[in-house]
């Protein structure tokens, strides 16, 4: 590094004394391209004349860097927000993800699902409306991140800078899912079955274990996700009617959760 610097100052100490210079000098790991310009230095007014800082500056290429980290590299940024669509019911998420450690983190989210006469009709034996609320809360451990876009620059200091465009990371996550639902439903009393009039509120819980992926390309991330999981807390409405087997994939009344979800979001 000495010697670059060495370089670089003898070249701009020779070319001071002409109007435009521009030369490159190579060293061992990267490419600098000098530019002095004197255009406005000569003009016989002192208070128009630019400092030595100002009269020149470097122009440095990117030079790529050899991803040393292997898939241990650490965050780009420690927080993410996220707006996520669970395929199953096409449900959109509003997620909020914090770092506290490299490799380690928890998400909150935000969730609202509508199940409303025609979905409850085409999927049930009853009639009404659904409303959910979820408020996801995840605990992440990230046992992969690889640099994909690292990069390395001198400025016109001669100062040292490496920077990471884009990253891609895996993780594994537990999930515990509190729901409240709004539940209005009937049903008239039939040879099978009995009539049933429910219009509460009932509070439920279940728990997923999943794994998934981000692209992180500066301050924007992409990402998919697997979760699967069980109730813990199942509400009492799930008991008293019933769901054509091929209905399961809406999530209704799942006895099992399944979710596959895509995100893209902020970083910062």
């Amino acid at each position: 590094m000495r010697y670059t610097l060495a370089i670089i100052m003898l070249c701009a100490a020779c070319a001071f004394s002409q109007e435009r210079v521009i030369d490159t000098v190579y060293t061992d790991t990267h490419k600098v391209t000098y530019v002095i310009d004197t255009l406005n230095t000569n003009d016989g007014h002192a208070d128009e004349k630019k400092t030595a800082q100002d009269q020149y500056s470097y122009y440095v290429s990117k030079t790529p860097e050899k991803d040393t980290l292997g898939i241990s590299a650490p965050p780009n940024k420690f927080n993410k927000i996220t707006l996520l669509l669970i395929a199953q019911n096409l449900n959109f998420n509003l997620n909020y993800e914090h770092l506290f450690s490299d490799f380690w983190g928890f998400s909150l989210r935000f969730g609202y699902n509508d199940f409303d006469n025609k979905d409850i009709r085409k999927n049930t034996d009853a009639e009404g409306t659904i409303k959910a609320f979820t408020v996801p809360l995840a605990i992440k451990w990230f046992w992969g991140r690889r640099n994909t876009g690292k990069y390395h620059y001198v400025d016109a200091t001669g100062g040292n800078h490496h920077h990471t465009q884009s990253q891609v990371e895996s993780y594994l996550q537990a999930q515990i899912v509190p729901t409240l639902y709004n539940v209005n439903l009937q049903r008239e009393k039939s040879d099978y079955k009995e009539s049933l009039s429910l219009n509460e509120k009932e509070y439920a819980s279940y728990f997923t274990l999943g794994f998934g992926g981000h692209f992180c390309y500066e301050y924007l991330v992409f990402g998919a996700e697997i979760n699967f999981g069980t109730f813990i807390s199942k509400p009492k409405f799930m008991e008293k009617i019933s769901v054509a087997n091929s209905r399961y994939g809406t999530q209704l009344l799942n006895k099992y959760i399944v979710q596959s979800i895509l995100s893209v979001g902020w970083m910062f």
